[in-house]
C-alpha cells in the first residue's frame, strides 16, 4: 500500500513522531509511525521493507543528523522512486547529495511550516485516507487538541462573516449524522441539512452580553481535505464586542473540532463557558468604568 515514510536520525525521534502524528491527523497515510516509547539514542525501525512501497519520503535533517561522519543513512532513499521532501528541523547545512530536493524549513513557527508541507504533499499526490468514524485521527490525549481556532473575519456590506477551517475530513453521511448532536449542545436549531452542508440558527437563550446571544447563523460545509465553518451576523449584533467576545466563538469552533476528533461531548464546552463568563465580566466592567468616569466628571464640574 502506498504510504509516506518519515526518515530520521535517532536524536530527531521526538520531532519525527510529532510530525508523523500531525500528518496522520490531516489524513495522510504514514507508515511506520515512530514508536512513542523508544529512547532517543536507539536507532529507528529499519525502513528497508517499507521504503519499497513508499510513494513519498520525508527526510528529517538537523544539526545532529548532518554532523556525523558515518555514511549518510538516506542513500537508499535516493536510489528509490519515491518523491523526496526535506524537513529542516533546525539551522543545519543541507548535504550536497540532497541539495536538489524541495525543502520545508521548520526553524520558525511549526504550524506555518506544517501547512506548507501538507500543501507540497497534497500537490504531489501523497496517499490519504478519510478521517472517518472507522478511522479516527490518532488523538492520544484530548488536552493536546486546540482550545481556540484561528479566525478569519470579513465584512460584506453590513454583515460580518467569521470563518474557521477545521483540519478534518467527513463523509456526507457523517456530516448529516454527527453534527446535529453538537449543534443541539451549543443551542443551535437546525435550519438546513444537505450532503454538502449543515446550517443552524442560534436560539439566543443566553445571558446579557454573552456573544452567543446575538442573532446569527452557523454553516458547516464539506470541502476537499477540511471543513469550513461560517458564523454570519449583522453589524448591529457585534457593535460593542471586544476581543474577549470573539474568542468565545474561537473556542466554540475548537470545541466542534475536538468533538469530531474524539466523538465525546462530556466537558467539551467548559472552555467556551469560561470565555463567555470572561466576556460578560469585561462588558459589565466597561459599563461600570464608563459610569464611574461620568460621575467623576459631574462631581468635578459641580465643585
Amino acid at each position: 500500500m502506498p504510504h509516506i515514510l518519515v526518515h530520521y536520525a535517532p536524536p530527531d525521534h521526538a520531532f519525527a513522531r510529532h510530525l508523523a502524528v500531525q500528518l496522520e491527523q490531516r489524513g495522510m497515510v504514514i507508515w511506520p509511525v515512530p514508536d512513542p516509547g523508544r529512547r532517543s539514542e536507539e536507532p529507528p525501525v529499519d525502513g528497508t521493507s517499507t521504503l519499497a512501497e513508499a510513494s513519498h519520503v520525508l527526510i528529517v535533517l538537523s544539526t545532529a543528523s548532518t554532523a556525523s561522519d558515518a555514511p549518510p543513512p538516506w542513500a537508499p532513499v535516493l536510489e528509490g522512486q519515491a518523491k523526496v521532501i526535506l524537513v529542516l528541523y533546525d539551522q543545519c547545512v543541507i548535504p550536497p547529495a540532497l541539495s536538489g530536493y524541495p525543502a520545508v524549513n521548520f526553524q520558525g513557527q511549526f504550524l506555518l511550516a506544517f501547512e506548507e508541507l501538507v500543501r507540497r504533499l497534497t500537490k504531489t499526490g501523497a496517499p490519504t485516507r478519510p478521517l472517518t468514524i472507522e478511522h479516527p485521527p490518532p488523538v492520544a490525549k484530548r488536552d493536546l487538541l486546540p482550545l481556540r481556532m484561528p479566525a478569519e473575519r470579513c465584512w460584506r456590506e453590513d454583515r460580518l462573516r467569521i470563518n474557521y477551517t477545521l483540519p478534518i475530513i467527513l463523509t456526507a453521511g457523517e456530516l448529516q449524522t454527527r453534527l446535529p448532536a453538537f449543534l443541539a449542545q451549543v443551542d443551535f436549531e437546525l435550519d438546513q441539512v444537505t450532503v454538502k452542508q449543515v446550517r443552524g440558527r442560534r436560539r439566543r437563550r443566553f445571558r446579557l452580553f454573552d456573544p452567543r446571544r446575538a442573532d446569527h447563523t452557523i454553516t458547516i460545509k464539506r470541502r476537499p481535505g477540511d471543513l469550513r465553518v461560517y458564523y454570519r451576523m449583522t453589524r448591529t449584533q457585534v457593535y460593542h464586542w471586544l476581543p474577549a467576545h470573539y474568542r468565545v466563538l474561537d473556542r466554540e469552533a475548537a470545541a466542534l473540532y475536538r468533538y469530531l476528533a474524539t466523538g465525546q461531548l462530556d466537558g467539551l464546552l467548559e472552555p467556551v463557558q469560561r470565555q463567555a463568563r470572561q466576556a460578560i465580566l469585561i462588558s459589565w466592567s466597561a459599563i461600570a468604568a464608563f459610569w464611574a468616569v461620568v460621575l467623576l466628571l459631574l462631581y468635578l464640574i459641580a465643585r
